[in-house]
């Protein structure tokens, strides 16, 4: 059981690889999780990310096996590792792909929805199961769904428990495309070589412009935008993507 991940020509693919428990995340996991989302993050030889499960599921969430072990203690520290662990995938400044096929469950849909982009399979089974087992959300789970739906269903999402999958997702705006499940992988990883091979600084700017949008208002976002465009303006993609457009060719962009 562990998180995986490989590079090539500025992709990561990352990988949860425990696939005969359909991916489900162990208390290990979630710092796994954290660790490479970190590595990769520092790493300036990657450029977009593909998160993806191993086999036929994305992830089950969180392994029931390990739930409510260890006391107060012990639930406080998963929950820490649990938001480190969404927060490491939500805080990447560089393109998130969530490849999903199967099963995607709980707190595994919440790093899905943290991620910037989703393709689904049709029959992708996505799905928040607390009230199942008689918890609350977690994992950002609440914030993160009504960021994209509004608050009536993804109460009824939420209060049913019910699994929604790939086609209705795509048709809720949960996922952006909804595909057979062969060509999930190949078309997230096509999506991360574009973004690639694009102006990696300027895409991590508009990340941020867009994850700062819940908690601004038209002013507070202008000056956001007034302090971020001139610094934009000293890196090499700017001068390279100028150039290009005057000399009539492709850019070839560096990122940086």
């Amino acid at each position: 059981m562990s998180i995986d991940f490989t590079i090539d020509g500025g992709v990561a693919v990352v990988t949860i690889n425990r696939p005969e428990k359909k991916n489900a995340l162990t208390f290990a996991m979630r710092g796994q999780v954290q660790t490479v989302f970190q590595q990769l993050q520092d790493d300036m030889n990657v450029r977009a990310i593909v998160f993806t499960g191993a086999g036929a599921d994305f992830s089950a969430g969180a392994d029931v096996g390990e739930m409510g072990t260890g006391g107060v203690p012990g639930s406080l520290l998963k929950m820490r590792l649990l938001h480190r662990m969404v927060r490491a995938v939500a805080s990447t400044n560089k393109p998130v792909i969530a490849a999903v096929r199967g099963v995607c469950i709980g707190v595994s849909w919440s790093m899905a929805l943290a991620s910037d982009f989703i393709i689904a399979a049709e029959d992708a089974r996505f799905q928040f199961a607390f009230r199942h087992i008689g918890l609350a959300p977690d994992g950002g789970a609440a914030f993160l769904l009504t960021r994209y739906i509004g608050i009536q269903r993804a109460k009824e999402l939420m209060y049913s428990g019910r699994f929604v999958n790939g086609l209705e997702a795509k048709q809720l705006g949960l996922a952006l495309e909804a595909l057979t499940a062969d060509e999930v992988l190949p078309r997230a990883i096509d999506m991360a070589q574009g973004f690639a091979a694009a102006p990696t600084i300027a895409l991590t700017m508009m990340k941020r412009q867009f994850d700062a949008t819940p908690a601004q208002n038209l002013d507070s976002a202008l000056d956001f935008e007034a302090n971020i465009q001139p610094l934009m303006t000293q890196t090499e993609d700017f001068r390279e993507g100028t150039a290009s457009f005057k000399e009539k060719r492709k850019p070839v962009f560096k990122g940086a």
